[in-house]
C-alpha cells in the first residue's frame, strides 16, 4: 500500500470554503487532506485536520504578515506535496509560500467569477503550477486553463 499524498487545502470562509470542501470530498479517499481557513467556529468531521489562520483581505493588508507566519508554520509542520486553494487572500499567501518551499500548487478560481479572473487569482495566475477557471471564456490557454466543470 502506497502512502497517501498530503494536500494542504486553504481558502477564505463562505463560498470559497464551500467550493473547496466540495472539491476535497472527492479527494479524501486517495489523499490526506489538511485544511486551513480563517474561521474558528468550523467544526471538523471525524478524521479531519483543520487549522485556523488569521482572516485577511485586500482591505487589511497588514494582516498578511501574521497570516504568512501561520501558513508557513503549517506548511513546514505538515509538509504537504500539494497546495490547493479556491481563494481568496489566505490562498494567495499559501500559493506564494508554497512556491518558495517548492511545493506543487493548484488554484481553482471561484465559480462566482463569471466576468473576469478574481483579484486574488490575478495575483497567483503566473505563479501557481496549475490555475483553473470554471468558465471557458476566461481561459487564456497558457496560465489560465479551462478543463470543464470543476464543481
Amino acid at each position: 500500500m502506497t502512502a497517501k499524498r498530503k494536500v494542504f487545502a486553504i481558502s477564505s470562509p463562505g463560498g470559497h470554503w464551500i467550493q473547496l470542501t466540495r472539491l476535497c470530498a472527492g479527494l479524501e479517499a486517495e489523499h490526506e487532506i489538511v485544511y486551513a481557513l480563517p474561521d474558528k467556529l468550523f467544526k471538523p468531521k471525524r478524521d479531519q485536520k483543520i487549522y485556523s489562520v488569521i482572516d485577511v483581505s485586500a482591505d487589511d493588508k497588514w494582516k498578511l504578515i501574521p497570516c504568512a507566519f501561520q501558513v508557513g508554520y503549517i506548511l513546514l509542520k505538515e509538509r504537504p506535496q500539494v497546495i490547493l486553494s479556491t481563494g481568496a487572500a489566505p490562498g494567495v499567501v499559501a500559493i506564494l509560500l508554497g512556491k518558495l518551499l517548492r511545493i506543487r500548487t493548484i488554484w481553482i478560481d471561484s465559480i462566482a467569477n463569471v466576468q473576469k479572473i478574481s483579484r486574488s487569482g490575478e495575483l497567483v495566475k503566473n505563479r501557481a503550477d496549475v490555475f483553473l477557471t470554471q468558465w471557458e471564456h476566461l481561459s487564456d490557454q497558457q496560465h489560465v486553463l479551462f478543463k470543464g466543470s470543476v464543481l
